[in-house]
């Protein structure tokens, strides 16, 4: 029996979102992206019912980036999403499962293998989760936890799809965006105070030193406080990010058959996109959970406070400050070097296994009746010349994407570097689509052209 035959029965009783069986205005788009997010964030502030107060966050440094809140009802975030899309377009890309995504059966099975695949991860990392908790909560509340943070995710994925088909973009892209903005808003204009008397904001922080007269250290302060220091490092990333995120190599085009139409095929100086480091952090990630399972002390040993001090887990944890760079370099330099060799090591295969290689471009451009302007028609003309950029852009983009996210962890930018690489490719994509679909709004014959109808 095929894939399709076995799960067939299962897409039948899948929770699925109807989709629109008109054109959705512009408006009402905006308006569905809106109640999502409000519903995201009400969500995250809903407290895990019978998770003692009193434990830690092991995996506090990934929450931003999977747009989870820890000890609430999105604990897990959108990791079982996420994990289930990259494995399904590795086993897609790598012909594992070879599903023909150009037909409508093909697609709809691929979407319903995916979301089979995420709601099992759902439930599997809700026990990895609640297994860690074992110690200090009984088995019965345990087995609660496990249900409530599946739910959680269930609900999560299920606006996931609401944002697919009747907002803008993907739910997955907004709420990153989304969870990494409000961190970023909140560390740098916090007017609440710790009990110690410290604002939790950067600005009000400087602007109470200011006030107050003091002119020693009205920059910077201790670890984990925010600071000012930290607020112009992120505002730095944020022009640099935004700035590689535009460049790109266009290579001229022309079709064969209709003389005088051209276009241009674009190669974006971050190729293949922030997948790299998101693969890095979740392969970290996953070290982290094996270190914590096994107590194995040679992959990484912690403190009472879940810090990690020694094993491999230590070299794969950035610094956190620019006092703590100068105090441990050897550990940021071998930080630094993990993450750059797997970031490129990533970005190649990524776009290998994605057919985003010379060759699967060349015969993409073939196939659709495109050319070199000036070369004759012929598939190893447009490799050899793809191949003049692609790789080395993917290596350097790959390198690129590593360098930053440690460079803003290393300064400790708001948000962490990943999550600022995210937010500026996903508001960027954003922008592209809000301008598209009002394009379309004032010029209804375009619908026909960008796939709206």
């Amino acid at each position: 029996m095929s894939l399709q035959g076995a799960l067939t029965p299962l897409f039948r009783i899948l929770p699925e979102v109807t989709s629109p069986k008109r054109h959705i205005s512009f408006r009402e788009r905006i308006t569905w992206s809106g109640v999502i997010l409000i519903l995201y964030f009400l969500l995250s502030e809903i407290p895990l019912y019978g998770l003692p107060a009193s434990i830690q966050d092991m995996f506090a440094g990934f929450r931003t980036v999977l747009a989870g809140n820890s000890g609430s009802l999105l604990h897990l975030g959108i990791g079982p999403i996420v994990t289930a899309g990259i494995i399904m377009q590795l086993l897609q890309g790598s012909d594992i499962l070879n599903m023909d995504l150009s037909t409508h059966q093909g697609k709809a099975t691929f979407q319903g293998t995916q979301k089979i695949l995420a709601i099992f991860l759902c439930i599997f990392e809700a026990f990895i989760f609640a297994f860690a908790w074992r110690y200090q909560v009984s088995s019965g509340m345990l087995m609660f936890l496990v249900a409530q943070m599946a739910v959680g995710a269930l609900i999560l994925l299920l606006m996931d799809e609401v944002v697919t088909k009747w907002g803008f973009g993907s739910g997955v892209s907004l709420f990153i965006a989304a969870r990494v903005s409000a961190q970023i808003f909140w560390q740098a204009f916090s007017p609440l105070k710790d009990e110690s008397g410290q604002f939790l904001g950067a600005i009000p922080d400087f602007i109470s030193k200011i006030i107050n007269g003091e002119t020693v250290d009205i920059l910077s302060r201790p670890y984990p406080y925010p600071d000012m220091t930290a607020f112009l490092f992120t505002i730095v990333v944020f022009l640099i990010v935004v700035y590689f995120e535009t460049m790109r190599i266009e290579i001229p085009l022309s079709y064969g058959k209709y003389k005088g139409i051209r276009g241009r095929y674009p190669i974006k100086f971050i190729y293949a996109s922030n997948i790299p480091m998101i693969l890095t952090v979740a392969l970290f990630a996953n070290v982290r959970i094996i270190a914590q399972l096994t107590n194995w002390n040679i992959i990484g040993a912690f403190d009472a406070n879940g810090s990690v001090t020694g094993g491999l887990l230590y070299y794969l944890t950035p610094t956190s400050s620019l006092s703590a760079l100068a105090s441990e370099p050897l550990r940021a330099i071998v930080y630094l070097v993990i993450v750059v060799v797997f970031c490129v090591l990533f970005a190649k295969i990524w776009i290998e296994l994605t057919n985003m290689g010379p060759n699967a471009v060349a015969k993409r451009l073939q196939s659709s009746g495109m050319q070199i302007p000036g070369f004759r028609k012929d598939i190893r003309i447009l490799e050899k010349i793809l191949s003049r950029y692609i790789p080395q852009v993917t290596v350097m983009g790959g390198a690129f994407v590593g360098l930053i996210a440690v460079f803003a962890d290393f300064t400790g930018a708001l948000g962490t570097g990943t999550g600022i690489l995210l937010t500026v490719g996903i508001i960027y994509r954003m922008y592209e689509q809000l301008a598209k679909e009002q394009a379309s709004e004032l010029f209804p014959a375009l619908r026909q052209f960008i796939g709206k109808e």
